[in-house]
């Protein structure tokens, strides 16, 4: 039989992918300039989640230009 354990264990920290934060926004384009602004500021504050949105905008906007 096994022995579980009887206590709690530290937590598991798992690396970003830092692919969820990478976009290069498309020169001259303002919607662009605004996502990266907002990615950079949300990297500022370390809110992942608005960092991860703000470059998915910037990669999806440069695929439809």
């Amino acid at each position: 039989m096994s022995n579980p354990n009887r206590y709690s264990e530290n937590p598991v920290e798992l690396p970003l992918d830092g692919w969820l934060v990478e976009g290069h926004p498309v020169r001259g384009c303002k919607p662009c300039a605004a996502s990266h602004n907002k990615r950079d500021q949300a990297l500022k504050r370390n809110d992942w989640r608005a960092a991860g949105a703000a470059a998915a905008d910037i990669r999806s906007h440069k695929q439809s230009h």
